[in-house]
């Protein structure tokens, strides 16, 4: 048996949507439920769980909203390595990144691309503006919402976007661009401060939710600090989540109960491999949200003693041929 690692939860930096009261989900995907196999061989067994009501399995459209003002000075340079760190990091399949910059205005510096493992035309985006002019936040949220809903988005993905900024910025604007964002095409909002000075209100201000305070259970994404590793964490999945859970508890057909189990990713995918004991082989998790509701389900594979169950047909053959037998005894 191959158990993955289990990991404690980092509540500050998990995702909670405005839709985090919606039920949370938990299911089984493969194999397929009630399957049988040879006892003895290991099974890769896989799920999937969101405590917003929504799946994240499929992936991750992305906007990187950048900073371009000319109060970011050398602080742009910091900002470009943390672009390109978080792109190199993000799961290359299932991605697809844009980069929108903002001054007073905003610039779409490409549109949704998949990531491919070279990345040279996001790359080439992020490096292709420097610093000057004022801050607007709010028109790079408005931007990068419109780029989420474009015909490049992919409908079963998560949409989501990242703020990066010094913060110098109208609070209200920047709150009432977010608001009107997660009303329409986007489904996250994060942000991360770029510089010791920055201001943390106006960045608090894109993900604190309708009722505008941050920390609460309506907050529409985390805002990291300065803390970039941060933010890989939350997208890699090994420092919270995009999908609004607090965590999950796996048992496995030993009758184990294995709490906070490890997701594969940031999407709330999870896997066991276990190696199936003769009969039936009974797997259980158990989702918890954010916002605290809960999800459970039950999947069932089957260890054969030959590797292959009998068919009712075959039963039924091996049945009748019995009778035969018992009757020409008698006779």
């Amino acid at each position: 048996m191959k158990l993955k690692s289990c990991l404690a939860g980092a509540a500050g930096l998990l995702l909670i949507s405005d839709i985090a009261f919606a039920a949370t989900s938990a299911s089984w995907l493969s194999p397929p439920n009630n399957s049988h196999f040879a006892a003895g061989s290991t099974q890769t067994v896989t799920g999937q769980a969101a405590g917003s009501g929504q799946t994240g399995g499929s992936g991750l459209d992305l906007i990187l909203v950048m900073d371009a003002s000319g109060s970011m000075g050398g602080n742009i340079v910091t900002q470009r390595n943390a672009a390109h760190a978080l792109v190199a990091g993000l799961p290359q399949a299932t991605t697809s990144v844009g980069i929108v910059s903002f001054t007073s205005g905003a610039t779409t510096r490409i549109g949704l691309t998949q990531l491919d493992g070279t990345n040279t035309a996001v790359t080439s985006a992020i490096n292709s503006f420097s610093s000057g002019g004022g801050t607007s936040i709010h028109a790079g949220v408005n931007t990068a919402n419109t780029v989420l809903g474009s015909a490049a988005a992919t409908a079963s993905r998560l949409q989501a976007m990242v703020v990066m900024s010094d913060g110098g910025s109208s609070v209200s604007s920047a709150d009432s661009a977010a608001d009107t964002a997660m009303a329409s095409n986007t489904e996250a909002v994060h942000s991360v401060g770029m510089g010791s000075g920055h201001s943390a209100g106006a960045l608090q201000a894109v993900v604190n939710g309708v009722d505008d305070n941050y920390g609460t259970a309506d907050d529409y994404g985390s805002y990291v600090g300065t803390s970039f590793a941060n933010l890989l964490g939350l997208f890699s999945g090994t420092g919270g989540n995009l999908v609004g859970l607090d965590h999950i508890d796996l048992t496995t057909p030993d009758g184990v109960t294995h709490a906070n189990y490890a997701l594969d990713d940031g999407f709330g995918n999870f896997s066991v491999d276990w190696t199936l004991a003769v009969g039936a082989n009974v797997f259980t998790v158990d989702a918890v949200g954010d916002d605290g509701t809960t999800a459970s389900a039950t999947w069932t594979l089957y260890g054969d003693d030959n590797g292959q169950a009998p068919e009712p047909a075959s039963i039924l053959l091996l049945g009748l041929g019995l009778l035969g037998l018992r009757r020409m005894q008698k006779s």
